[in-house]
């Protein structure tokens, strides 16, 4: 890229260093590439990456078109980028809570960068930082109750891609929510992997119902629960 849009993407308010063949020629963590340094030493064969240093900004990683479809109406309102072969999606730091940290992978084919050894190589302009927009509620939610898994969870999905599965949601349906006052988040986020994994409507509810009869301490009404379960369904649809 041209030392212009090194200079404007500094501008824009991005920690920035120089990368070639996406891996970065300087020690970023420690070396800062200003815009002295910029109009000094740039050359026309460097690429841009930009720090995720976690303090303002993060972005969710998506290696290729076929997960990123999956997770898509969870960051629609993102600043969305088109990469070689995947997808960036840019957002704030959530206003409100604790500010996410990296997830590597979070799920197969995701990563969150939030953290100074963080780095995203850049394909367009990106906007003024404070010009990102806000995660919404449910991609928090999926971020901070998803946990990544050495192991995958045997028997839930017959298929060659049930690596994607980022926590055991069998274990959810048999041994349900889970301890009391964290019974919302798991749920939302367990409807919102299932819809990722390319489950049903039907399927999602009759999954929700059976983990609700395994959690000895939920006060949920059946309709209370297809209540999260439908909120979900029409924002997967949009």
């Amino acid at each position: 890229m041209r030392k212009i849009e090194a200079v404007n993407t500094l501008k824009s308010g991005y920690r920035i260093t120089p990368v070639v063949d996406k891996k970065p020629i300087l020690p970023f963590a420690t070396v800062e590439s200003d815009k002295r340094w910029v109009l000094t030493n740039w050359k026309p064969d460097y690429d841009i990456a930009v720090i995720a240093g976690g303090d303002d900004w993060f972005v969710v990683d998506f290696d290729n078109q076929q997960v990123y479809d999956r997770l898509e109406p969870l960051v629609s309102n993102g600043y969305i980028e088109k990469t070689t072969r995947g997808y960036h999606a840019y957002f704030k730091q959530p206003q409100n809570g604790e500010k996410l940290t990296q997830k590597v992978p979070l799920v197969k084919g995701v990563d969150i960068k939030a953290s100074k050894n963080n780095y995203v190589v850049i394909h367009s302009e990106l906007p003024e930082l404070d010009d990102l927009p806000e995660p919404s509620d449910e991609l928090l939610d999926f971020i901070r109750n998803t946990e990544p898994e050495v192991k995958k969870a045997k028997g839930f999905v017959a298929s060659n891609d049930d690596e994607f599965l980022s926590q055991p949601l069998f274990d959810v349906i048999k041994n349900g929510w889970g301890e009391v006052g964290t019974h919302d988040d798991t749920i939302v986020s367990f409807i919102w992997m299932l819809f990722a994994m390319g489950a049903s409507y039907e399927a999602v509810s009759y999954m929700v119902m059976l983990a609700d009869e395994s959690t000895a301490t939920s006060t949920y009404k059946p309709q209370e629960l297809l209540k999260k379960v439908d909120n979900a369904w029409e924002k997967w649809r949009r």
